[in-house]
């Protein structure tokens, strides 16, 4: 785990009130639901904010109804339903992970 998301979750312990800390969802998913292109160029796409892992990506999920905020048109093919799957979740943020499970909601690829 990312040293950042460890003190954010020490910082978190049932318990502990803050009222100052703004709270997210993200959706997990296995980094096999996008393309081997996809996945190798993703950190370079300007439509997309990215964080490169070790094992993945945590990708801020925009809003797709927003012109000003990101054109679907121009992101890589799996993206908007990916992003939709995630808003509909009340989900900010997807952490593709290589270890997460395959969901049968979305296209697999194999590489």
């Amino acid at each position: 785990m990312l040293p950042f998301f460890k003190r954010i979750i020490r910082a978190c312990r049932p318990g502990r009130r803050h009222r100052d800390l703004e709270i997210l969802k993200l959706l997990v998913l296995s980094t096999a639901h996008l393309s081997e292109e996809i996945g190798t160029r993703l950190h370079h796409h300007h439509q997309v904010g990215v964080h490169q892992t070790r094992y993945g990506w945590l990708v801020w999920i925009p809003n797709l109804d927003d012109p000003d905020d990101s054109d679907p048109q121009q992101m890589p093919e799996e993206l908007p339903r990916i992003f939709q799957l995630g808003r509909d979740n009340g989900c900010t943020y997807v952490l593709f992970d290589r270890d997460a499970e395959v969901t049968a909601l979305l296209p697999a690829f194999d590489w």
